[in-house]
């Protein structure tokens, strides 16, 4: 039994398709990695402004001096928010180069495929396995919820919002 689920008959291009397959494997765990960083920068962001918003966090006085209970909760949240929005970014950019190098290997499979076709030296069209690996890497190199290079942009627009977010709630409540 092969190590991988595909059994890549013998072409020409092997190394690229078995680089193709490990760097789908990759792409699907950062896009559910960057997924997770979105939804608990979204948590953070809402545990924050709860903790923001709540009266526990306004100064109460005792003797004439001012003690909050919370305050240190709301700085860590704060934190938090801004710790989880720099690494979504940062795996945000990891994905991203992932994705451009399985792109360069996918279009020269493909270039290699077709000039081959144009050559009649394949009878037939190219082994089930080569195109499903093709077509796998492709599906693979879309973010969760998105699809194309936009759900990239999408990410980082959620992500920036989210941190704007923290900082008008700091600001404004």
């Amino acid at each position: 039994m092969p190590k991988d689920k595909y059994d890549i008959e013998d072409v020409e291009f092997r190394p690229q398709l078995l680089r193709l397959v490990s760097l789908t494997r990759i792409l699907k765990k950062w896009g559910h990695i960057i997924l997770f960083f979105l939804l608990l920068s979204l948590f953070a962001l809402g545990a924050f402004g709860v903790l923001r918003k709540s009266n526990i966090m306004r100064g109460n006085y005792i003797n004439g001096y001012e003690y909050t209970i919370y305050s240190s909760y709301e700085n860590v949240a704060l934190l938090f928010v801004f710790i989880l929005v720099l690494f979504g970014i940062l795996v945000l950019l990891r994905f991203s180069s992932l994705r451009n190098e399985g792109m360069i290997i996918y279009e020269e499979i493909t270039d290699e495929i077709d000039w081959s076709r144009r050559r009649k030296e394949f009878i037939h069209k190219p082994p089930i396995e080569t195109r499903i690996i093709i077509k796998e890497f492709l599906k693979s190199s879309d973010l969760p919820f998105t699809s194309g290079t936009n759900g990239q942009a999408l990410y980082v627009i959620l992500f920036f919002v989210i941190l704007i977010s923290a900082i008008m709630i700091k600001v404004f409540v």
